[in-house]
């Protein structure tokens, strides 16, 4: 019996855990998984439930359920693909530094770029990568 009180216990404190883990509110920075299977940051709007409004950065906007959203926590070291400043295509490369909304980025091929977060993205492989 008291194994499975204890249960009980450790799965009401999960449960509760993992519902704070998805609380996300109006003005919070996210990172969003697009129709492409790409993370894209960008600013929730509202929250209905699990569905969540979400204002990109490149000025779409898309209701998204909330297991399709993760906080924006890039760091150095994240392997992304962001536009290069002057054709804006994306390039693969990896964050060297990452400080708050700046961040910059060493492509693949060498070159080197001070961007903001808004300008990249990140593949479902690599956000899986070390998490």
């Amino acid at each position: 019996m008291k194994r499975a009180i204890s249960f009980i216990i450790m799965l009401a404190c999960l449960m509760t855990l993992s519902s704070i883990a998805f609380a996300y509110e109006k003005g919070d920075r996210v990172l969003a998984l697009w129709e492409d299977a790409y993370w894209y940051p960008g600013t929730v709007q509202s929250v209905d439930g699990n569905v969540i409004l979400i204002y990109f950065d490149d000025g779409d906007k898309a209701t998204v359920d909330s297991e399709r959203v993760n906080k924006l926590d890039w760091g150095a070291g994240d392997k992304v693909e962001c536009r290069w400043p002057t054709n804006g295509i994306n390039y693969p490369g990896t964050f060297v530094k990452v400080d708050g909304e700046k961040v910059r980025i060493v492509y693949d091929d060498g070159d080197k770029a001070d961007l903001t977060v808004s300008w990249c993205r990140q593949s479902r492989a690599s956000r899986l990568v070390g998490r």
